[in-house]
């Protein structure tokens, strides 16, 4: 892997080449002070959003043709990092007072349930998977950015949509650990965008598939320059059981240390298949596959959205939320995205210190893309 470093010098002068490049016109709202973590489309060609509005976990649902639908805040402080819908009932994971919380609403935002758990460390962040059947499984972590000990880990809970809870399980390891996004197969075996840190080292992205029973299966390394630290952030599957995850690194510069946003792909069995850097002072943060098979990965500085090849990793569109924006110096940045009934995006984050939505049209593409 660090024979790949020469070249990530040539991405804080070189600028991507793209196919093409669009400023879509986009609808857009925001709906007070705070940050949209998540975004999903919903079967009723709605959608769901979470976060937290005035340092309470959020969650807001709109209709198809955007109109808000409900919402809902919970009581203590906190944030809702995921959720889950199946058009009737709505599942939010997150964290309160250093707990995991997950909350369970109908489809007007009443609560049929909620529940916090403890664990032996605080929890800063929690995200779910639908497993099938009825099943989910909530995965909460610390925060890397404020916790740098060894007595983390990771903390999850198997329950279903009525909030009756299978198991639990704490597990701990050697090194600091942070899950982020993770994704599921349809045999229920699990693959998580993984952060490490170990005493004395910086840290690292890797990606980790576990089986149904959380035995773990393989661990892949994404970056390993001992100099400098990374974080694998988003994680999605294609059909054929390829990962794409994409996060990012750091890099030197003149004043010091520069982020630099990559993707990767690997193979079912964990093998890297290729792997890019998009652009400097700034973090991969979701990821997606569109119906044509593209690969939509959205840079969290400015929501700026790449769309690859997923079988090369090349670039073949760029499309910016901002026809201005400066990933050295914004207020607006991204957190996760979507796609609509229609194919249109679905991009959330926080604008101007705001709870932020907004939609775009598709990207299009010139004949013979992929």
């Amino acid at each position: 892997m660090n024979r790949l470093f020469p070249a990530l010098i040539l991405v804080l002068i070189l600028s991507p080449a793209c196919k093409k490049t669009t400023n879509n016109p986009k609808w857009e709202r925001t709906y007070g002070k705070g940050k949209a973590m998540f975004i999903d489309a919903t079967a009723d060609s709605g959608l769901i959003s979470c976060g937290e509005i005035e340092n309470l976990p959020y969650l807001i649902k709109l209709d198809r043709k955007k109109n808000k639908v409900a919402d809902y805040k919970y009581v203590d402080p906190g944030v809702y990092n995921a959720a889950w819908s199946n058009g009737n009932i709505s599942i939010a994971t997150g964290s309160s007072k250093g707990k995991m919380l997950i909350s369970c609403l109908d489809d007007t935002c009443n609560v049929l349930w909620d529940t916090t758990f403890t664990a032996s460390f605080e929890i800063n962040y929690s995200t779910v998977s639908y497993l099938g059947n009825g099943n989910l499984l909530a995965i909460a972590s610390g925060k890397m950015d404020s916790v740098f000990t060894l007595i983390t880990g990771l903390y999850c809970v198997w329950f279903n949509t009525a909030g009756t809870i299978k198991a639990k399980t704490e597990i701990k390891e050697s090194s600091y650990m942070l899950a982020n996004q993770i994704a599921a197969d349809n045999s229920g075996n699990l693959f998580i965008a993984m952060t490490r840190k170990n005493a004395g080292s910086e840290s690292k992205a890797t990606v980790i598939k576990y089986d149904n029973l959380f035995r773990k299966i393989w661990e892949t390394e994404l970056y390993n320059n001992p100099n400098f630290g990374a974080s694998a952030l988003g994680i999605t599957l294609d059909n054929s059981g390829n990962i794409y995850v994409t996060g990012k690194t750091e890099l030197p510069s003149v004043s010091g240390q520069v982020d630099n946003s990559f993707v990767v792909s690997l193979s079912s069995a964990g093998s890297i298949r290729w792997k890019e850097y998009l652009e400097n002072t700034n973090s991969g943060i979701s990821v997606k596959i569109d119906t044509d098979g593209h690969l939509l990965n959205l840079n969290q500085n400015c929501m700026i959205l790449y769309s690859l090849n997923s079988n090369t990793g090349s670039t073949d569109g760029l499309s910016r939320t901002f026809d201005a924006c400066d990933s050295k110096n914004t207020t607006s940045y991204g957190w996760s995205l979507d796609l609509n009934y229609d194919r249109y995006l679905l991009i959330v984050g926080s604008n101007g210190g705001r709870f932020y939505i907004c939609q775009k049209p598709p990207l299009s593409y010139t004949q013979g893309n992929n």
